[in-house]
């Protein structure tokens, strides 16, 4: 875990240490409110998903916002044995959890809270009973449903339902419902990524149908994300969505979702300046991420990210702009994506009106297993 080299509150935004991940506040709150608003009057409601900051000072925030089923959603036990202990206790670790180990550390859980998993596969059915009955647990499932990514997951129909009914034969378990991850969609036309949303949300729908009609109660239908939870949230037969992505808002996901606020940012500082319309800063791989995209530089015009290493960053930009970084100067990016952003970071500085008001821990960061 890194140092921080701490500021007292009040300390001007552009005055704390670089490379930083900054969280304006305001715009945090804005997204929070607006995304809650959405599910607050709907059938379907939110279940923040907390892998997007990894940060328990936010997903309280999430959970006042409103508008949700009353838990979170996380991606590995790691993180959930961080939300449990901040007071979360209801959490969906919204994957496959398959070695003894993870599973002796999900029926320990499950012992303090309500905890919720996903399977895919009879042999994990039989693992995860096996261990809730030795353990005096009871464990929430939910059987995965493959839609549109071919990652993991049952077939829709026959095999979802013969998967259902070996949950609700198996002690320990109770079944919950059926989930799907069917992707960022993030198309430019709106029309489009609506119609392909609705798509791949709908052998999930017709997979609770033929449950139903087998006389199985299904109370959960998880789907959609940050980037159509307005299309999945407003799609009867959906009861929850498991977004993120949107209290951040990172460079992938913002211009398509031109109501909500870039909230999360990377401060970083001139370093170089090796030659005309050309400068290095401190922001890198390991404050940014590059993973999957490159960053967007916010305070310049038209500028042209060259790559990120490991410390540093490569921007081109146009003299002719009228601008001319200094040593020094601060340049701020929005991440490409929220997620492996946070993961890089030990701390969070929460800015409001350009003023420091907080630092928060990322206490679930690199919690991988």
């Amino acid at each position: 875990m890194e140092r921080p080299i701490f500021k007292p509150i009040g300390t001007p935004a552009e005055e704390l240490d670089t490379p930083s991940l900054i969280v304006d506040v305001d715009a945090l709150d804005h997204n929070i409110s607006t995304v809650a608003s959405f599910f607050s009057d709907r059938t379907a409601k939110l279940r923040p998903h907390v892998e997007a900051h990894r940060t328990p000072a936010i997903a309280h925030k999430q959970l006042a916002g409103g508008g949700h089923v009353g838990g979170i959603a996380v991606s590995s036990i790691g993180q959930a044995e961080v939300f449990v202990p901040n007071g979360f206790s209801d959490v969906f670790v919204a994957n496959l959890v398959v070695t003894p180990q993870k599973i002796t550390r999900l029926c320990a859980l499950a012992r303090q809270a309500k905890i919720g998993v996903a399977v895919d596969s009879p042999a994990n059915v039989a693992d995860l009973s096996e261990a809730a009955v030795a353990n005096g647990a009871c464990l929430d499932v939910a059987v995965y449903v493959n839609t549109r990514l071919g990652l993991y997951g049952v077939e829709a129909g026959a095999s979802a339902i013969e998967l259902v009914k070996a949950v609700i034969d198996a002690p320990g378990l109770e079944f919950a419902g059926i989930m799907t991850n069917e992707g960022s969609i993030l198309a430019d036309d709106p029309n489009e990524a609506a119609a392909e949303s609705r798509s791949a949300i709908q052998p999930l729908l017709d997979t609770r149908q033929d449950i139903e009609r087998a006389g199985i109660e299904v109370r959960v239908v998880s789907a959609g994300g940050t980037s159509n939870y307005q299309v999945v949230g407003a799609i009867d037969g959906v009861t929850e969505v498991p977004a993120g992505s949107y209290a951040l808002l990172d460079a992938q996901h913002a211009p398509h979702l031109p109501h909500l606020k870039t909230a999360g940012r990377v401060m970083s500082t001139v370093t170089s300046r090796p030659e005309p319309g050309y400068m290095i800063t401190d922001g890198g791989q390991k404050a940014i991420g590059a993973d999957t995209g490159f960053p967007s530089i916010d305070n310049l015009p038209n500028p042209t990210v060259k790559g990120l290493s490991a410390e540093h960053g490569s921007i081109y930009f146009d003299e002719t702009d009228g601008v001319d970084p200094k040593l020094g100067d601060r340049i701020w990016c929005t991440p490409w994506d929220a997620a492996t952003c946070a993961n890089l970071h030990d701390y969070i500085f929460a800015v409001r009106n350009d003023a420091l008001e907080s630092v928060w821990e990322v206490s679930a960061r690199g919690r991988y297993r």
